[in-house]
């Protein structure tokens, strides 16, 4: 996760095998339902002349839309919903009812559309989303914390968990959520990875004084910690997936001073869903390699990777980093 002076603005642009990229604006509803083919019969007057932030994807027959009356330059009230059939032109439309405790919700940053299943992402702040997981009447089903989804099998994901904002350097973690039951186990990193120790070795060697050390405000010091950029390459969507992960350790050689030593990693690391659990296994790649494989963003990146190492090491989450994610893990709603 990269540090606060390096953060990236993180948003949800991957797209799923059965989802289309958002369209989002922040215009009247009137102009938003217009844009979208979405008949405004069922809205008065005045909601149609309101200024509102919305979002829209479509999936076969239905239109979905999404949006927060805006009021200034602030968002009011609860998220609305609404599912247009364009066969049949009924509307149905809901309003998303929120728990006191529920950290959510920012200006929506999407709709993606995974089987049975609507997701509804909001901003939270520049290192962290959530996400409503909706079914298919928009009811609520979960919600959850995490960015970059990707579908690897039906009705089941994977995503980067939120991480704090302001933080030193630390590991990014992925999670496995399915959909249908609720259930959800982190991934990466995993326990006993050899090439994360391999690495963590190497940081030691580079490491500062320990004079210096004391000095430093944002940099802890400590050889397992240190940037880990998760970047998901494609699934065959039964079950199987692959990252690439970028490493990167650097340490001011003295306080104020913009030098730093630094060291890097590149893995490719392969998943695959067993009867009794995760199995994976892992590959260095140089430096070009692994740019050339996640430039392209290509949805069939798995593919081209699939046969360079085969999953046989058994994925025991390493929970030692679990501190930078102070996001729940998925909670299961009644329908």
């Amino acid at each position: 996760m990269l540090d606060c002076n390096r953060l990236c603005i993180l948003g949800w642009i991957a797209v799923l095998l059965l989802a289309v990229l958002p369209c989002r604006s922040q215009t009247t509803l009137r102009e938003q339902l217009q844009s979208g083919g979405i008949p405004a019969s069922s809205f008065s007057k005045a909601e149609l002349d309101e200024i509102v932030d919305g979002v829209s994807a479509n999936k076969g027959q239905y239109v979905y839309f999404a949006y927060l009356r805006t009021k200034g330059e602030m968002l009011t009230g609860y998220p609305h919903l609404l599912r247009y059939d364009q066969n049949t032109g009924a509307i149905l439309r809901s309003e998303l009812q929120l728990d006191k405790d529920d950290e959510c919700c920012g200006a929506p940053d999407g709709i993606e559309l995974v089987d049975d299943y609507i997701l509804l992402s909001f901003h939270y702040n520049p290192s962290a989303s959530s996400a409503v997981v909706l079914d298919q009447r928009l009811k609520m089903v979960e919600l959850f914390y995490g960015f970059w989804i990707r579908r690897v099998a039906p009705n089941q994901i994977v995503m980067i968990e939120d991480m704090m904002h302001f933080a030193p350097v630390h590991p990014e973690r992925l999670e496995f959520v399915d959909l249908h039951t609720g259930a959800a186990r982190e991934l990466y990193p995993p326990k006993g990875d050899v090439l994360r120790k391999h690495f963590a070795h190497e940081n030691e060697i580079h490491m500062p004084s320990e004079e210096i050390c004391q000095q430093l405000e944002n940099d802890l010091c400590d050889p397992d910690l240190y940037d880990e950029d998760i970047r998901i390459l494609g699934s065959d969507g039964k079950g199987k997936f692959a990252l690439v992960i970028y490493r990167e350790a650097a340490h001011e050689t003295m306080k104020d001073d913009d030098q730093a030593s630094a060291i890097y990693q590149s893995v490719l690391y392969l998943y695959q869903k067993g009867k009794s659990g995760w199995l994976y296994c892992e590959k260095q790649l140089s430096a070009d390699e692994a740019k050339d494989l996640t430039d392209k963003n290509d949805e069939n990146g798995y593919y081209k990777v699939r046969t360079r190492c085969i999953p046989d090491q058994v994925v025991v989450p390493d929970m030692s980093t679990s501190d930078f994610s102070p996001f729940p893990n998925p909670q299961r709603r009644a329908k």
